[in-house]
């Protein structure tokens, strides 16, 4: 289930280029008489790539094509990924190190938990062995589907083993009262990635694709000529989910996706349903404050629950359960549920074993691998060394909140004060989680059932207990951060320390353009079009003058058209109100970064001169080289539906271009491409 309301994350050459749109290159001019000496060192001694750049491009035309050309010439996407970019592979050096790890844990006597789980994902020959009867004791309930009661047993069940189904229910805190979780009813139980796909022209094939996949599934379960059949009303049953399920766009909108109710008003809402049963199944029959975050949805439960025959029930919830499940099953589960994947995302190739269960031991062990991780792979310095290019942003971040000429005083004390109370969780936790779950060598698939089953419970005994905001939201190993609003914090694990982002040896600029932009743009997700409903506690509460919230409301427009306008694909543009909050933090995270590196190096003597950049171009350069990526055709247009990121060349291209000082430091003329006389500014 997603987020109601996102926890953001995050994935050289000698000359420097004077440009206008004529591509000229000349070296940077002197300094001035009376200013700092100048000191000539490599692109590699500042902690940057000269290979990543391309000479022959004009910084001023396409800033991702002159910093990332050389990188996207050196490197295609691999057979096994829709996507390759910088953060595949900083991830796939992590995957190695975690690799080294299991294997080492894997090669002793059974009885370590992280061992044990790899060993057993690895072990392919007892999992064809055993065939699906791991899935027996949810499949017996699921054939005993026939009313709403029985229904509900099996969807309970299912959800309490991390299985999306029909709807998803978590905890989270309450919008109104962040200090106490309660849980949230949402949308849920899709097998095509977002509801756009069932109803939108451009999505008949993949929908084709679905269902012809769907018919060799159930032929491959022994339904023989039924599969067709059984294929259909699987496809008709969430086409009606899709059509209640809200847009990406919508979702955008906290205010419109909280509507608290009870357990008495839920069952009102979607009569039919066993809401009493369902949680008292879940462990909890007093679920106190529940969160509808789609009433539409809700209320059209009732009838979806009474028209779709139970045969269609059980075929769609067997689905469900297979697909989730697909390491853990005989060979011929496995490669059939990859021709989706192939068909959604161009993809040619399952990754490796290794990487999957890398990947399924992660998610379900994940503080206990990062423990681990963080033990070997963590420098001591790192953490000091980015806590501290974290101050140094938050606090010119709260400097330049002062000086907003377009927000009255009343509402800079309000901004002001919620920056002062975002919390930067640095490197790892401070205590780490233990799993308490069964784990054997000899059936994967149970493993992984007792993994996800841990993790729900933990999950959704919180409700209606105090929220802990020092809780983790990612894996320390992970390549990525986060903001997440309701606790008003940010997260920039071990994963992510490292370069292209960061290095405790390289040069302020290449690490505030590289780990700096990445630290401006999750505190900037604080100001986003979403972070900006929740004040300094993670409430959902308006804090801004009325005239304020209209002009940062209008300055947000000025984005979100500006972003419509670029084209990804043959008339396929950016989607810029799906991409606003990203958009606004790409851009406030640069500019605070750039200003954070300034204010660091003011009054330096000398200043370094690398392979020709000047050190405000070096800063540039890093925050390009953070995003060179290259998409397959099918990722990138699925990704224009479901990612609430633009796509990396226009965060790069997007976000430069309205920076002023990005212009003057590579000379653009007024009217290039990277220097329009129309540009946007939020923070």
């Amino acid at each position: 289930m997603r987020l109601p309301v996102v926890a953001t994350a995050l994935v050289s050459i000698s000359l420097a280029t004077a440009c206008g749109g004529s591509g000229k290159k000349t070296p940077p001019g002197p300094p001035p008489p009376d200013g700092p000496r100048t000191e000539s060192v490599s692109l590699a001694d500042v902690g940057l790539e000269a290979s990543s750049l391309d000479k022959r491009a004009d910084p001023c035309s396409d800033f991702f094509a002159y910093t990332c050309g050389g990188w996207l010439a050196a490197n295609e996407i691999p057979a096994d990924k829709a996507r390759y970019a910088r953060f595949t592979e900083l991830t796939d050096k992590n995957d190695k190190a975690v690799r080294t790890i299991l294997d080492e844990l894997a090669a002793r006597p059974p009885g370590d938990q992280l061992g044990d789980f790899y060993a057993s994902c690895l072990d392919e020959e007892a999992i064809e062995k055993r065939g699906t009867k791991s899935l027996d004791p949810h499949l017996a309930t699921i054939k005993k589907v026939k009313d709403g009661k029985t229904l509900q047993a099996a969807v309970a069940q299912l959800h309490a083993h991390g299985i999306p189904a029909f709807f998803g229910v978590a905890v989270y805190p309450d919008f109104a009262d962040s200090t106490t979780n309660i849980v949230y009813l949402d949308t849920g139980g899709l097998g095509l990635p977002e509801r756009d796909f069932y109803v939108k022209d451009e999505f008949a094939p993949a929908r084709k694709a679905y269902e012809e996949h769907l018919v060799r599934l159930f032929g491959l379960l022994g339904h023989g000529k039924a599969s067709a059949k059984l294929a259909a009303d699987v496809m008709a049953l969430e086409t009606r989910l899709a059509r209640l399920t809200k847009t990406g766009v919508e979702r955008r909108n906290p205010m419109a996706m909280y509507n608290p109710t009870d357990l008495a008003g839920l069952a009102k809402q979607a009569p039919g349903f066993d809401w009493s049963g369902y949680f008292s199944a879940r462990g909890n029959g007093a679920p106190g404050k529940i969160n509808v975050t789609t009433p539409d949805f809700v209320a059209g439960m009732s009838a979806i629950v009474k028209e779709v025959k139970p045969d269609a029930w059980r075929a769609y919830l067997t689905a469900r359960l297979v697909s989730a499940n697909e390491l853990g099953l005989p060979r011929a589960f496995d490669e059939e549920l990859f021709t989706l994947d192939r068909a959604l995302s161009g993809v040619e190739a399952r990754p490796e074993r290794w990487k999957r269960c890398v990947q399924a031991t992660s998610f379900a062990l994940s503080e206990l691998l990062g423990q681990v991780y963080v033990e070997r792979h963590f420098p001591g310095e790192s953490k000091a060394t980015a806590s501290k290019l974290v101050g140094a942003i938050t606090a010119t971040m709260n400097e330049q909140m002062g000086t907003l000429e377009w927000m009255s005083p009343e509402t800079k004390v309000q901004a002001r004060g919620k920056l002062a109370k975002i919390e930067a969780l640095v490197g790892y936790p401070d205590a780490w989680r233990t799993y308490d779950f069964p784990i054997t060598r000899a059936d994967y698939a149970t493993n992984a059932l007792h993994a996800a089953a841990f993790e729900a419970k933990r999950q959704f005994v919180k409700a209606g207990k105090p929220y802990d905001r020092s809780e983790w939201l990612m894996p320390a190993f992970l390549v990525n951060a986060y903001y997440n609003p309701l606790a008003n914090n940010t997260a920039l694990p071990a994963g992510i320390l490292q370069r292209p982002f960061f290095g405790a040896e390289r040069s302020i600029p290449a690490n505030l353009g590289g780990i700096g932009m990445v630290v401006g743009h999750e505190l900037t997700h604080g100001f986003d079009d979403q972070g900006a409903q929740f004040d300094a506690q993670g409430n959902l509460k308006n804090w801004w003058q009325p005239t304020d919230l209209a002009s940062f409301q209008a300055k947000g427009q000025c984005l979100a058209a500006q972003y419509d306008t670029f084209e990804v694909l043959p008339g396929k543009f950016v989607n810029g109100k799906l991409t606003l909050g990203e958009n606004i933090a790409d851009l406030g995270g640069i500019k605070h970064a750039f200003l954070a590196y300034r204010a660091l190096r003011a009054g330096a003597d000398p200043v370094f001169v690398a392979d020709g950049l000047t050190e405000d171009q070096q800063f540039f350069v890093a925050v390009g080289q953070a995003w060179c990526s290259k998409d397959r055709p099918e990722e990138a247009l699925k990704r224009l539906t479901d990612d609430v990121h633009a796509p990396p060349r226009w965060r790069v291209n997007g976000a430069l271009r309205n920076l002023p000082q990005f212009a003057a430091a590579f000379g653009c003329k007024p009217g290039a491409p990277m220097a329009p006389t129309a540009t946007c500014a939020v923070w």
